[in-house]
């Protein structure tokens, strides 16, 4: 089938596929407009039952089906010798120009909407204020601040000026799970904007912007066509999970990024350094370190005060959560135990561990860690595989770099126990590198999460869960492997 569509637009007249690749960008921006004001509907005014969820999940798939027309379109345009101007009316604009102000548009369409069907923006808000404030966010739970009487009174002032905000953060019971970094770029958007969704909105555009300019320098890099930065930029699942649910992946991008960018030009130390900012934001950039490092094993006094610096970086990112406490309530300790959501492949692998565990009588409590640790270390062993590999195929040295850290990036988020659409944007980055169709096909299919809180609504969660997250990833999955069979005597080379 999609060797059909590809050879359909290869038939195509270079003039027409420029206006079917601008009429894209058009749609995109006229459906951010619609979906400004449908959100709407999706406010604290209205009970989950009475939103019109199925016409959103509707609405979501046809726009990603939608972007994967990107996918088929920009090869053929790159093929093409004359790139013509964006010209409409009075105005007109090279075609990199006309990308980026068509994928601004649509964000800054959603600066203003409502949240749909997401709320971890008021734990970013709650803990910026309270260390704006001077007050640790790794002490108290919102649940402690709001119920219980040993509660510090300048912390109870703060839930009564910020309020709404506090009621409102999900798993109340549970103190913050966010690193050092994100906290001190939670406590910047107060500054600017104390307990604003806006303030926090205009920090993630900021963020966006940045990671467009450090995606086209990556491109430039490695002599690839700027278009293929549509694959990002237009990406609707992106837009749709960092401008309008707020996720604060896209404040770790630029450093996540930026590192991987330094690494590429073998700016070791340095990259190593904005890695180590990008897991004070989210930890799992961590996991690309080892990489960075043994590329200066040759210049051991660099290497000893890179890894020193890491590691100090490491030990402010570690010292709040150990200083409170890790029990029941921190929020580290629930995540890296218990989540587990809108997976297929790590509850299958779960089982596995478990029918063997329960075959020498261990707790199902202590087989489920036992998965989670095998998945832990079969990531850190790959980091490892391709730190101390000779040879990665033909590649030269800046597309070695490259294509290792992609590679991390994109298992750790298949294997991961929990896959948000957010953490989608993990991996978004490089598909403008490694456009492979099952992740691509993800935009669309990824819709279908948000139907989990309709079956919710009518108590069915529980019979359809496992049918959703096969419905999601089945697709992926099977692409994946069939363009792994189909490309099995090729080299990994960038289509």
């Amino acid at each position: 089938m999609l060797n059909r569509a590809g050879t359909f637009l290869s038939s195509l007249s270079p003039h027409l596929c420029w206006r079917l690749f601008w009429l894209i960008g058009f749609l995109l921006c006229a459906l951010a407009l619609a979906f400004h004001f449908f959100s709407d509907n999706f406010s604290y005014s209205y009970r989950v039952r009475e939103m019109p969820i199925p016409t959103l999940v509707f609405g979501l798939f046809l726009t990603g089906c939608l972007f994967i027309g990107l996918r088929f379109l920009v090869p053929k345009l790159i093929t093409e010798d004359q790139k013509p101007a964006f010209s409409f009316s009075f105005i007109s604009l090279s075609p990199l120009c006309a990308l980026f102000a068509l994928g601004l548009l649509a964000r800054v369409l959603l600066i203003f909407s409502e949240p749909v069907l997401e709320d971890d923006y008021h734990r970013y808000l709650w803990d910026g204020g309270v260390l704006a404030h001077g007050i640790s966010p790794y002490k108290y739970s919102p649940a402690d601040i709001l119920e219980s009487e040993d509660t510090p009174m300048m912390l109870k002032e703060l839930s009564s000026w910020a309020s709404p905000v506090p009621e409102r953060i999900n798993h109340p019971d549970l103190r913050t799970i966010y690193p050092a970094g994100a906290q001190a770029l939670f406590s910047v958007s107060h500054f600017f904007g104390p307990w604003s969704l806006t303030a926090w909105r205009l920090m993630i555009l900021i963020a966006e912007m940045t990671s467009f300019a450090v995606l086209l320098s990556m491109l430039s890099h490695v002599a690839r066509s700027p278009l293929w930065i549509s694959l990002y930029w237009w990406n609707p699942l992106v837009i749709k999970e960092l401008m309008n649910s707020a996720h604060m992946e896209a404040v770790m991008m630029p450093f996540l990024l930026g590192g991987i960018y330094l690494a590429m030009k073998g700016l070791y130390a340095r990259s190593s350094f904005i890695l180590s900012l990008a897991a004070s934001i989210k930890f799992w950039p961590a996991l690309l370190l080892p990489l960075v490092w043994k590329v200066l094993l040759k210049r051991p006094f660099i290497l000893c005060v890179t890894i020193l610096l890491s590691l100090f970086i490491g030990a402010v990112i570690v010292w709040p959560f150990l200083h409170s406490g890790l029990n029941e309530s921190s929020g580290l300790v629930a995540y890296g135990v218990k989540w587990k959501t809108n997976s297929a492949f790590f509850p299958l692998f779960e089982s596995l561990v478990l029918f063997f565990t329960d075959l020498f009588s261990f707790s199902q409590k202590t087989g489920s860690l036992l998965a989670r640790a095998i998945v832990g270390l079969f990531l850190v062993g790959l980091v490892f595989w391709f730190a101390f590999t000779k040879s990665l195929n033909s590649r030269n040295k800046n597309e070695r770099s490259l294509f290792a850290l992609s590679f991390i990036c994109f298992t750790l988020f298949l294997l991961s126990p929990a896959q948000f659409p957010w953490y989608f944007v993990w991996v978004a980055p490089f598909l403008v590198f490694y456009p492979l169709w099952g992740f691509v096909v993800l935009v669309p299919f990824m819709a279908f999460y948000y139907l989990g809180f309709y079956f919710n609504t009518i108590d069915a969660l529980r019979d359809y869960k496992f049918l959703l997250s096969f419905l999601i990833w089945l697709p992926v999955w099977g692409l994946l492997a069939f363009e792994l069979l189909n490309n099995r005597r090729r080299s990994v080379a960038p289509v």
